[in-house]
């Protein structure tokens, strides 16, 4: 069994994520209460979205964080004893990019091996992935494209972690 955090910024396609690869989750969703958050979509996660999904020989649960800073209580109680994580960063507008550190820093101070999964690469205003890598200093090797409605492309970011997870384990 491997554990699998899905984190990043409110609105960045973790629960469709979710949704998406396993085919089957359960989710903790409710109306949003807060105008400016109600311009970007009606519902939010309040607690956590869950799904399980067989990659290869390898069963696979989902834990998916709110994305809104008064939610990440809930963070630290899901990143508990995880594999590794998924930041989904919604790549069509860049401000993103810059409320995606502190997913990035509490990974990395927690010693979580991660994955940045740039989402909504089928839009027209999606940013490159090297131009996010740029902003947030890290290698592009970190990063993967993402259109979170497909399954495919679900499916080959958590490929990408494993393979990542599988590096970190025969380096220590």
């Amino acid at each position: 069994m491997i554990k699998i955090l899905v984190t990043g910024h409110f609105s960045a396609g973790k629960t469709e994520f979710i949704r998406n690869i396993t085919g089957n989750s359960l989710n903790t969703e409710k109306k949003l209460s807060s105008a400016k958050e109600k311009e970007k979509k009606e519902n939010t996660t309040v607690a956590m979205d869950y799904g399980k999904v067989k990659i290869d020989d390898k069963t696979i649960h989902l834990f998916g964080t709110p994305g809104q800073e008064r939610f990440d209580f809930m963070l630290e109680i899901l990143s508990k004893n995880n594999h590794g994580a998924v930041i989904i960063l919604d790549s069509s507008d860049l401000s993103n990019a810059y409320l995606t550190q502190r997913f990035i820093q509490f990974l990395t101070e927690s010693g979580i091996p991660f994955v940045i999964a740039c989402n909504k690469q089928d839009l027209e205003e999606a940013r490159k992935i090297e131009e996010i890598a740029q902003i947030l200093s890290l290698p592009e090797d970190v990063f993967a494209p993402l259109v979170a409605k497909d399954k495919v492309s679900c499916e080959k970011v958590l490929r990408k972690l494993l393979t990542f997870i599988n590096t970190c384990q025969a380096v220590a």
